[in-house]
């Protein structure tokens, strides 16, 4: 079970590394509604994650 875990913790991280890069990009580029959605996304589906458990 703890390996199964580990796995499922680590594929969080990597989603939300590209999520952080994505919105470093938007940002840099300028593209401030795109990055108040993508943050407003990443708000809900880290309260979702918190709700689930």
């Amino acid at each position: 079970m703890r390996d199964y875990t580990m796995s499922v913790f680590k594929s969080y991280l990597r989603r939300l590394l590209q999520d952080l890069k994505d919105l470093k990009e938007a940002l840099r580029e300028k593209e401030y509604e795109k990055v108040e959605g993508m943050v407003d996304k990443l708000i809900d589906d880290t309260q979702k994650g918190i709700e689930d458990n």
